[in-house]
């Protein structure tokens, strides 16, 4: 007996992918979702048995669909520049036959259902679906940690839109009974028609204020972009302590700190309500570390819990600039030009080298780096005792950031990208660059003659422009950014990474 037919084509029994949305258009998201379940099955079944040695390579000429829902992958191999697309761009020849490998090719079979193109760029204008937009984006996102691990977790993120799917229906019955019982009630008495309304207006708002932060973020401008994650183990962003105005705005593991007109506030990173947690601080940059504020003053540093209040002298003998990297806390003496090292529990100071005169001071290891503003604004890098001075780069600079083993700083011809050594430069962009401030959330930096803020995605490929505005110093911390507006007297601003709410602070 045949079975119940799922798509009903003329003339053809089966068809490929690239041949229904080449003829027919774009899919179905419950047609793209059923496609890419019955893949992922497939694929799980064949992992689970002996492998033949062949690379089973995803791909819309390769994706066999027939009439009855039947999804199979045909026995036809494709040139490798034509597979270009649906390839990680990780990807490793070696070990080309790897679940991440396969995740990302059902990410690009998604986008290429849903939209008919192979590019990623601008893909939230072309699909309205916004759960299927966010499940091709855990596909196919350019850091490979954010994507989906393997085909068995996609296949459980497919079951879960399914069923969201199925309680949406669910939902818009319940609201049709319900206004259909509202109707009678009108009819009936008008009073309590009034009431009803109050109360479901009410009840509306406040489930859809709670719920839509998340929601309404994934859907703004700029989507894939995010900020970047926690960090336990230093006091800030090393793109922070590079600005012109120091570190002015940090994150905790819930809540944002800024400094703003000599005070310190605490922000909701959701409702965007400002508290202020210390007043005339003094501070000229904030650190989060180990669940404690730190912040330095012309006279001491001091750290602060910000749940109790409790307020710590660390250091009241020396004072200037305060970093912590890799879970050490260091103090630069500006007036005598040594650096040291703070005991956090004993609060004892260990000078570490003789005088040195440091801008934009980072520490990787057990090494310094910093721009020698007496040497031409050169990029320098030695020991923490100063020993093993050499040059990094010889061209001048205002500032750099280090992330994962490369050193990202901008000039009047560019962004650059170069090893810890300075070798292997390459060019990211070609006007001018200033204030790179690059984590895993990708690169931001302010961009050309107009100084907008910008973000750049590690390849280079990829760009987006998070503030039009003239931007000066600029802080990133979680999903906010806070940056001087240059066309507002450079006052401060805050908007969220993906370009969203933005506008000036209220005191």
């Amino acid at each position: 007996m045949r079975k119940k037919m799922r798509f009903k084509w003329k003339e053809v029994e089966e068809r490929s992918v690239y041949e229904i949305v080449s003829e027919d258009g774009v899919m179905r998201t419950n047609d793209i979702l059923y496609i890419i379940r019955r893949l992922c099955l497939l694929l799980d079944d064949r992992n689970g048995k002996a492998q033949t040695g062949e690379r089973e390579y995803i791909h819309p000429k390769r994706v066999i669909v027939n009439i009855d829902g039947d999804v199979r992958l045909a026995d036809r191999s494709l040139p490798l520049s034509a597979m270009e697309s649906y390839l990680p761009p990780e990807f490793d020849r070696s070990n080309p036959d790897t679940q991440e490998a396969n995740v990302y090719a059902l990410g690009m079979l998604m986008l290429f259902m849903a939209s008919g193109k192979e590019k990623k760029t601008d893909i939230e204008t072309v699909i309205g679906d916004r759960s299927l937009l966010s499940l091709i984006d855990r596909c196919i996102a350019f850091d490979p940690k954010k994507r989906m691990q393997n085909t068995s977790k996609l296949l459980e993120a497919i079951r879960r839109v399914a069923g969201s799917r199925k309680k949406i229906l669910y939902v818009l019955l319940l609201l049709v009974i319900v206004g259909l019982l509202l109707g009678i009630f009108y009819i009936l008495w008008e009073r309590g028609r009034m009431r009803g309304s109050r109360a479901g207006e009410s009840a509306g708002y406040s489930s859809g204020y709670a719920g839509g932060y998340e929601q309404g973020f994934a859907d703004a401008p700029g989507i894939g972009l995010s900020g970047p994650s926690f960090d336990a183990e230093n006091g800030n962003l090393n793109g922070n302590l590079g600005a012109e105005n120091d570190a002015f705005a940090v994150r905790s593991e819930d809540s944002v700190f800024v400094l703003l007109n000599d005070n310190i506030y605490k922000m909701d990173p959701y409702s965007k309500e400002l508290k202020i947690l210390v007043e005339d601080s003094g501070a000229d940059s904030l650190h989060y570390y180990d669940g404690q504020l730190y912040y330095a003053t012309d006279k001491k540093v001091l750290r602060i819990d910000p749940k109790t209040m409790r307020e710590d002298v660390l250091c009241d003998s020396h004072t200037g600039q305060f970093y912590i990297f890799d879970n050490t806390l260091y103090l630069y003496n500006n007036a005598t030009l040594y650096l040291y090292k703070i005991d956090p529990v004993d609060k004892k100071l260990t000078q570490l080298n003789g005088a040195m005169d440091y801008l934009s001071l980072q520490i990787v290891g057990e090494k310094l780096y910093y721009i020698a503003p007496d040497r031409g604004n050169s990029i320098y890098r030695c020991d923490l005792d100063g020993g093993n001075d050499m040059l990094v780069s010889s061209n001048s600079y205002e500032s750099f950031c280090i992330y994962e083993e490369k050193l990202y700083a901008g000039t009047e011809n560019g962004l650059t990208r170069m090893d810890l050594n300075g070798g292997n430069p390459e060019r990211l962009t070609t006007l001018p660059a200033r204030s790179p401030n690059v984590s895993d959330g990708g690169i931001f930096y302010v961009s050309g003659n107009d100084r907008t803020l910008e973000w750049l995605s590690f390849d280079g490929k990829m760009r987006y422009t998070v503030v039009c505005e003239r931007t000066g110093s600029f802080n990133v911390a979680g999903q906010w950014i806070f940056y001087q507006n240059m066309d507002n007297d450079g006052k401060l601003w805050r908007v969220r990474v993906n370009g969203s709410d933005n506008a000036g602070l209220e005191e």
